[in-house]
């Protein structure tokens, strides 16, 4: 048990459930009739077992029953393009190819304001029911449109590390920046959204990635990123070898397609890249001395036959790496098939449940350097958690919450999608709630789960 030494003062939501939360790649605590309790404020004040805590917070507290269904840390997407979930599914041949036959056509659209809060706003409730409580986002190159993702997640109490698009080369001309007004933009939307509202919003300079950017640009980013400290770098990085070998030959005097990116100054804590396949054994050491992070789409990698990424290598190395959808590359927002994918794409190791979950939450904020804040449940973390029923999926055994654990995990990692996901928590506020088919919560709120207790035990 974890939790505030002081008396309860009345103002906390008590979640109970079955609390599984992971501690690293190998191990989590599981707390099956546990308690979750949420401050006013937002913040995780305990966790731990119910019969521990009801002395403390049966009295004048919030009760939220949730029986037998899962108490998780909110699911972390370290790789997501916004513009891009108009294009899941569509099917390519080979990266470069599919960006010019898709993805830029997408991206243009967004110069219309209209369309950009339309999409924007539909992708945030995506995340949302997906049960995903932090995205590291690419947007476009349009100010305006970046401008207002930041302001529809602001509204909607979405949590993202965002920033505008940059590009100044090798894209069809309606996506072509020029170089000077590309910084200048991304430095006054980092001014203005990076730690809005506590820190829930941060700022991440973009770069698409080195095909799509001058010299100029990638210095003159490198220098912005470093004169605002606490914003992020967020780019692609060798995601098929056509791309490696297309970087090879525009930047022969760097020794790898990383090396372009350390010359420039864009490697370092709170750099984040992209898919990383393509990587030698000096790549890793860079990374790992620099304290870099590395987003893994395995997804992605799938669907466009990428590659594979070297998953015991990066570990070997000590690289710290998450999970990530990179939708549309990826066919799905749904970080539990990320999960799954992860594990099915490497064709001689076994990844397990446990490792799998780690690396969608606490590990992807290990990665960013959140880990103090968020990705697991205890005390003076945000709260930051979803409500898992695994039954809600036709495909579930019906006693599968009355399985061990193990066995739990296992299957919500395997067969798990968005239909498990019964609500979802941003800082304590409830951002997604399931409806059933007749456009009511499951079970509603006020009747059955919310009960307000002002004395002796629920």
């Amino acid at each position: 048990m974890s939790g505030s030494s002081n008396n309860n003062d009345g103002s906390a939501t008590v979640y109970l459930g079955h609390v599984i939360d992971p501690v690293d790649e190998g191990n989590y605590r599981d707390i099956p009739d546990g308690a979750l309790v949420v401050s006013k404020t937002g913040k995780i004040e305990a966790v731990g077992k119910w019969s521990d805590l009801c002395k403390q917070y049966s009295t004048g507290c919030e009760i939220v029953d949730c029986g037998r269904k899962l108490i998780m840390p909110g699911l972390i997407d370290m790789h997501i393009h916004l513009p891009q979930v108009t294009q899941i599914g569509k099917s390519g041949d080979t990266l470069l190819g599919w960006l010019e036959k898709y993805i830029f056509p997408a991206e243009a659209r967004f110069k219309d304001l209209s369309h950009a809060e339309k999409i924007a706003a539909w992708f945030f409730d995506e995340l949302a029911c997906n049960g995903t409580t932090l995205a590291v986002i690419f947007t476009t190159i349009h100010k305006e449109a970046t401008d207002a993702a930041f302001r529809i997640a602001a509204q909607k109490g979405a949590r993202a590390i965002m920033g505008k698009v940059m590009m100044d080369k090798n894209a069809p001309g309606d996506l072509i920046e020029n170089t000077q007004n590309s910084l200048n933009e991304s430095e006054e939307l980092a001014n203005k959204w990076h730690g809005h509202d506590g820190g829930r919003l941060l700022y991440a300079f973009t770069p698409r990635f080195a095909v799509t950017a001058t010299d100029e640009l990638l210095d003159q980013c490198g220098k912005l990123w470093q004169n605002n400290p606490g914003t992020y770098m967020h780019t692609h990085l060798s995601e098929s070898a056509e791309e490696v070998k297309k970087v090879a030959a525009m930047f022969p005097q760097s020794r790898s397609y990383l090396d372009v990116y350390d010359r420039a100054g864009l490697v370092g804590s709170r750099s984040v890249f992209a898919h990383s396949i393509y990587l030698d054994e000096e790549d890793l050491q860079v990374m790992h001395k620099k304290n870099c992070a590395l987003a893994h789409c395995p997804s992605s990698n799938f669907f466009l036959k990428s590659g594979i990424f070297p998953i015991d290598r990066v570990k070997r190395a000590g690289v710290e790496f998450g999970l990530a959808s990179d939708v549309a590359g990826g066919p799905q927002m749904s970080m539990f098939g990320v999960m799954k994918d992860a594990n099915f794409i490497q064709p001689q190791i076994w990844i397990s449940p446990r490792e799998l979950f780690y690396r969608a939450t606490r590990g992807s904020a290990r990665a960013l350097k959140l880990e103090d804040q968020l990705g697991s449940l205890e005390a003076g973390k945000e709260a930051d958690f979803i409500i898992v029923d695994p039954t809600l999926k036709n495909a579930c055994p019906k006693d599968i919450l009355e399985h061990e654990t193990d066995e739990i995990l296992s299957t919500i990692v395997f067969i798990g999608d968005d239909r498990m996901i019964d609500s979802t928590y941003i800082r304590g506020r409830q951002v997604f709630k399931r409806q059933d088919v007749n456009g009511k919560a499951t079970k509603p709120q006020e009747e059955t789960e919310l009960h307000k207790v002002r004395g002796g035990k629920k």
